[in-house]
């Protein structure tokens, strides 16, 4: 009879609750109705909470293996259920199981808790878990802290201005719920607004000390640690050997190969050749590097002329160890060397960006031709056909010389009706033989690998060139992109009383034989055979520039915050006035500097705000008045309660004080809101001058 009573009485009241219209307090599951209300979090925490975490897991869905990506998936749809029907929340003996799925997927996929990848998927495995799990409000504020470790792992991935503003969105509001469960006080938005502008001033107050440590801590040029790459990431670029076909797949990519920030002005763009590698051996299909077994031979230093050039070279991995300079290089500084064929070599492959400093010549003598260059360079392959040797005879009839023979070749791409494709025809077993005489349809590499083999049958030493030519100019950063889709191939050959002069065949094409095509559109910007940007539709043109100012701030993080190096950290000192100070004296600054910005912070914190309301700052020039003699207000007492506590202290005082508090009372909390009432209040200020009593 008691427990149908109870269940009546439930019932009776849960129906009078309803009639009524009052609301009963919402439970978060089943399981939290026997803690205090204090220590339960509320449903919109641990959906903050769900969401904040699954916002931070999208970025690495591509960075993680599949499996523990839809493991995760699934463990945060499943907290969302949760959230909608606690009654379906999963106790122990269902969480115990799903961990040991977790891991275990973990696990299969990578064979390995160790490591970038793997370390990552678990940790967002553990933290999807335990939003399962979620009882206290302790729960949460752990998560919130955990959150942290899960943003920080991402820059293992991903370290791009994009990736750091969306983590930084997310920290931010991971602060914000923080605030939120210091609080607990507050309904509907103003919880929201209060706790976001709790996030926003601790980040702003941090500000000020992460800018001093950024510019005054001691840089490393490596790192104390790195983890390895497990998995290679395609890099596009050209390769040390050239055959028809190589180059024309690489243009079709529109990935940066490197930028360069001139100290001067841009030279012209018929100018800018960038040199790669060297192609020497031909076996009448593919060009390689120097052949195996016989030495390179020294070169003399070339002959410069005074228009030398300058420059800072910023460039994109590649897993190679050739660098590229402005034809031609004189010197390189940073870890690399330049050969006897001006081809500059790092001395390890290049696995992250490589910033390095060049200086150039554009008019120069290479000097006299070695005896091994020599050889190597009039080599010929056992491929070259009779039409071949007597197209070159004809224009040796006359006993021209090496540059004259250059001059007729010329001509011959001139005069014939050749065409520039990035889709020329398949060709054969002898491909120059037919790309001379029968296609005459090709790209620069079938040009360069022809004229090249027209000059050695002549008797004229020539070697091929890969690299780069052109690039376009950002006005954003003010420096040049030289993309993929500028990749090129072009001609060295030996003239007496000249040495090494450079020939670009694939220039002797007519304008108007140039095939378009719309794979061209916007590639290469510095290579006449191809579109500009200008061509291009107006929608196009402002999707170009805005790919510029993603470019010039991309560049600009990279440079002044990822790679910022121990050198460039002291050129930055030295121009803020600095530079006199080293070592011991960076560190003085530094904790100097660190001791000042805590020391205004502590302040500002102290410091109690003057109240903006005329009135308010009335009351507490007479509150500071009575606080000077002894009797300063109590944080929890009002203006009624004060005064008494005053005149209690101090008969005396009654009149004044009676007075000050009545009219200040009448106009905070009645009618008397008149601009009277405010200056009469201002001279019984002025009146009240109270004293300390003698003894005291």
């Amino acid at each position: 009879m008691k427990a149908a009573s109870g269940r009546a009485r439930s019932l009776s009241g849960l129906l009078m609750s309803r009639m009524s219209g009052t609301k009963r307090r919402p439970r978060a599951s089943s399981r939290n109705t026997k803690l205090p209300y204090s220590e339960r979090p509320r449903d919109s925490q641990v959906l903050a909470m769900t969401l904040l975490i699954g916002l931070a897991w999208l970025p690495l869905i591509p960075d993680i293996e599949p499996a523990p990506s839809v493991y995760i998936g699934f463990l945060l749809v499943l907290r969302l259920v949760a959230q909608r029907w606690p009654a379906l929340s999963p106790g122990r003996w269902i969480l115990l199981p799903l961990t040991l799925a977790g891991i275990a997927g973990v696990f299969g996929s990578y064979q390995t808790f160790v490591g970038r990848d793997a370390g990552t998927a678990l940790l967002t495995t553990m933290l999807v878990l335990k939003l399962l799990e979620i009882r206290r409000l302790r729960d949460v504020r752990v998560e919130t802290v955990l959150f942290g470790f899960l943003l920080v792992s991402q820059f293992l991935f991903d370290q791009s201005p994009q990736r750091a503003l969306y983590l930084t969105l997310l920290l931010l509001l991971d602060i914000a719920l923080m605030a939120d469960l210091s609080a607990r006080t507050g309904k509907g938005n103003q919880v929201v607004l209060s706790a976001v502008r709790t996030a926003g001033k601790l980040f702003l107050q941090a500000l000020p000390l992460a800018l001093v440590l950024f510019v005054l801590f001691p840089r490393l040029d490596s790192p104390l640690w790195s983890l390895p790459d497990p998995v290679q990431r395609g890099r596009t670029g050209m390769s040390d050997w050239l055959e028809p076909g190589s180059l024309s797949e690489v243009v079709l990519s529109g990935e940066t190969a490197f930028r360069v920030k001139f100290e001067g002005p841009i030279p012209p763009e018929d100018k800018l050749f960038w040199r790669g590698t060297i192609t020497w051996h031909s076996d009448g299909r593919r060009w390689t590097g120097w052949p195996d077994g016989v030495p390179l031979g020294s070169a003399e230093k070339p002959i410069a002329s005074e228009d030398e050039i300058a420059y800072q070279v910023d460039l994109e991995p590649s897993g190679k160890r050739w660098l590229f300079a402005l034809d031609l290089p004189l010197r390189v500084d940073g870890k690399a060397r330049i050969l006897s064929d001006f081809q500059v070599l790092a001395l390890s492959p290049v696995e992250d960006n490589r910033i390095y400093r060049a200086v150039s010549a554009l008019s120069y003598h290479t000097g006299k031709l070695s005896p091994e260059q020599k050889q190597v360079g009039t080599q010929l392959p056992d491929n070259v056909t009779p039409r071949m040797r007597e197209l070159v005879a004809g224009w040796q009839q006359d006993g021209a010389s090496g540059g004259v023979l250059v001059g007729r070749a010329l001509d011959f791409f001139r005069e014939n009706p050749f065409h520039y494709t990035l889709f020329p025809p398949r060709l054969g077993a002898n491909p120059t033989d037919a790309f001379l005489f029968e296609t005459r349809k090709g790209f620069c590499e079938h040009y360069a690998s022809s004229f090249a083999l027209l000059m050695r049958i002549g008797g004229v030493p020539a070697r091929i060139v890969l690299g780069y030519m052109g690039g376009e100019y950002n006005p954003i950063g003010d420096y040049l992109i030289v993309r993929q889709s500028d990749a090129h191939a072009w001609v060295e050959v030996w003239l007496d009383g000249e040495g090494w002069v450079r020939v670009d065949p694939t220039s002797a094409v007519a304008p108007e034989r140039v095939e378009r095509s719309a794979l061209l559109e916007g590639l290469a910007s510095g290579t006449p055979m191809r579109f500009r940007i200008e061509d291009a539709s107006t929608l196009l043109r402002w999707a170009h520039h805005l790919g510029l100012l993603r470019d010039a701030i991309e560049t600009g993080w990279r440079n002044w915050v990822l790679n910022l190096s121990s050198a460039r950290q002291q050129r930055m000192i030295e121009t803020l006035g600095l530079g006199a100070l080293h070592e011991y004296g960076l560190t003085l600054a530094l904790i100097t500097s660190a001791g000042a910005v805590l020391g205004l912070l502590l302040v500002a914190l102290t410091r109690t705000a003057r109240p903006q309301d005329p009135l308010e700052r009335i009351y507490e020039r007479f509150c500071h008045r009575l606080a000077r003699i002894g009797l300063p207000r109590r944080s929890s007492e009002g203006p009624v309660a004060y005064s008494r506590r005053v005149i209690a202290a101090r008969p005396d005082m009654r009149p004044p004080v009676e007075a000050f508090i009545a009219r200040y009372v009448a106009r905070r909390y009645g009618a008397s809101a008149g601009p009277e009432n405010l200056k009469e209040l201002r001279r019984q200020l002025q009146r009240f001058r109270p004293l300390r009593k003698r003894g005291h």
